[in-house]
């Protein structure tokens, strides 16, 4: 006993030894087991092929599509804004019996279907089976890809350039997509398509063909980001790859909102001394513009506030005379937000309020010694003989103040690849603020006759077109209203606004704005203003 008592004695330093060693090099070893393992793909993949909208359970959380008492739904996840995807067509027994936009609950009888998803034609779509049973809702996996492309020139200008998109599984066409004009607040189209490798080529090419194309690769559940630079002129394919969805400009998460501000700034400055044919003389301006354009765009509402800011003023300094008063340009200030709801696709009733003002007073300069006659509201007049050389008033700050409210129906008539065109009409108000300004009524040699303006109100019936049309750089916008009273329908108010845009870079364009006003019941001449500006805009 004792041997064996002092045999296990002697055993347990030895193993004491070893756990001690053990636990030395189990230290030493700990730092090696912490460090990192090379990530089997990019760590940014993630990010690169993320949605844009939340996650499938907070989506189906936040749907609150009724559900009628006995049926179930099936819910369609939205990979991003579902608006912007493709429908889901819902089939049973080889028949369509439903469809519904994604990110939202499609109510059914109990049974079993047959979901058809993607941007194909319907024998290349995805087919999903589903059983619906009364009371829940069926959440669909994801098993499909989406694919967001932006079309932009070699200048990075978005433009509205096609494409056709061919499944290299089968070499068939899968589907032909248009771009874009992001930065006139369209969004970006959601192509959704089977899992694979997909060739993009210019509409009406082939498979086979060995220019012009691209290759891109659509993981099952994840969204691809891509941007496809295309000639604008013959849609040649200049250049091609994935991007993040911060360079396409997609919002955040969950996000239904569009934001540009647009700047623009001139500083006309010229000196003369000594020219032949010039008089010496030293002439200063500035001129500004600041927009803002804001627009909501989730299911079926759609809003969209502009605020603009147009200021230019201008200094003359003869060498041998005293300086000219600083002269007013331009000052414009107008702000106009319609919201519309829609209850089609192409057609839904809207709200709106507007109102056109200016900042700064307004004075008029003769050039020469002039007999001003002011005629007031009351019935009297002045009669003034100004040196030349000499300005006088005809108007205030805010004056006038052009308030407009409206309400009716807008329709979608026109969205084409080059073209879009909008139609409202519905009843309209005015108020007319004029706040002591004055109009010319006559002029002569040396004499000039101005009217003071009575403010007034109307109410009738307005109608506004609203359209773009997109050629290579080239874009214009119109904005033609129309407004009619009541008691004056054979005399109407017209507002017609248009800006010609050429496109230089992303954010850097020459504008030409032309902005003609008729208000005959103020002048039976037209008021015309025009200006021309380079102008910088970038939006998120």
């Amino acid at each position: 006993m004792r041997r064996a008592h002092r045999s296990c004695e002697e055993r347990v330093p030895g193993n004491v030894t070893s756990l001690l060693l053990s636990a030395v090099l189990l230290a030493f070893s700990v730092p090696a087991l912490a460090q990192p393992q090379a990530p089997a793909s990019p760590p940014q993949s993630p990010n690169l092929y993320r949605w844009t909208a939340p996650t499938p359970d907070r989506q189906l959380a936040a749907d609150t599509t009724p559900v009628p008492a006995g049926q179930g739904a099936v819910f369609v996840p939205a990979m991003s804004n579902g608006a912007e995807e493709p429908e889901t067509l819902v089939y049973q027994a080889g028949n369509r019996v439903a469809s519904g936009p994604n990110g939202h609950r499609i109510p059914l009888a109990p049974g079993s279907y047959v979901l058809r998803i993607g941007s194909s034609p319907l024998d290349q779509m995805m087919s999903i089976p589903v059983t619906v049973t009364a009371g829940n809702t069926t959440l669909v996996p994801v098993t499909w890809g989406g694919m967001a492309i932006e079309v932009v020139d070699k200048n990075n200008v978005p433009h509205r350039g096609s494409y056709e998109l061919i499944q290299v599984s089968d070499r068939q066409p899968y589907t032909v997509g248009f771009g874009a004009d992001t930065l006139q607040g369209e969004r970006i189209r959601t192509i959704l398509v089977t899992p694979g490798l997909y060739r993009i080529v210019r509409p009406g090419a082939n498979y086979r063909s060995r220019t012009d194309f691209s290759t891109v690769v659509v993981p099952e559940g994840s969204m691809v980001y891509y941007k496809l630079v295309l000639d604008p002129g013959d849609g040649r394919l200049l250049g091609a790859g994935i991007v993040p969805p911060e360079e396409l400009g997609i919002v955040e998460e969950g996000s239904a909102w569009t934001r540009r501000v647009t700047v623009g700034l001139g500083l006309p400055i010229s000196s003369t001394s000594n020219v032949v044919g010039a008089n010496n003389q030293t002439s200063i301006g500035a001129d500004m513009t600041f927009d803002t354009y804001l627009i909501y765009n989730k299911g079926k509402n759609y809003s969209s506030t502009i605020f603009e800011i147009e200021q230019g003023f201008v200094r003359i300094d003869p060498e041998d005379t005293d300086p000219l008063p600083i002269q007013k340009t331009f000052d414009r200030v107008r702000f106009d937000t319609t919201y519309t709801w829609f209850w089609s696709p192409r057609v839904g009733t809207y709200v709106r309020f507007g109102l056109l003002t200016n900042f700064f007073e307004t004075n008029v300069l003769v050039t020469e010694p002039t007999i001003v006659t002011k005629q007031f509201l009351d019935g009297t007049q002045t009669i003034d003989l100004l040196p030349a050389n000499a300005d006088f008033n005809v108007g205030g700050s805010f004056a006038p103040v052009l308030l407009r409210q409206g309400g009716g129906f807008n329709f979608r008539l026109l969205r084409g690849r080059v073209s879009s065109l909008d139609w409202r009409a519905g009843l309209g108000f005015r108020q007319n603020r004029f706040n002591g300004s004055f109009v010319q009524e006559s002029a002569g040699p040396a004499v000039l006759t101005y009217r003071e303006v009575e403010s007034f109100n109307e109410t009738g019936i307005e109608t506004t077109i609203v359209g773009t049309v997109r050629l290579g750089r080239l874009l214009l916008n119109t904005n033609f209203d129309l407004f009619g009273d009541f008691n004056t329908l054979d005399e109407p108010t017209l507002d017609w606004r248009n800006t010609f845009s050429w496109r230089l870079t992303r954010d850097l364009s020459l504008d030409y704005r032309i902005d003609l006003l008729r208000q005959p019941q103020v002048t039976t001449d037209n008021q015309l203003t025009q200006s021309l500006q380079f102008r910088y805009s970038w939006g998120y």
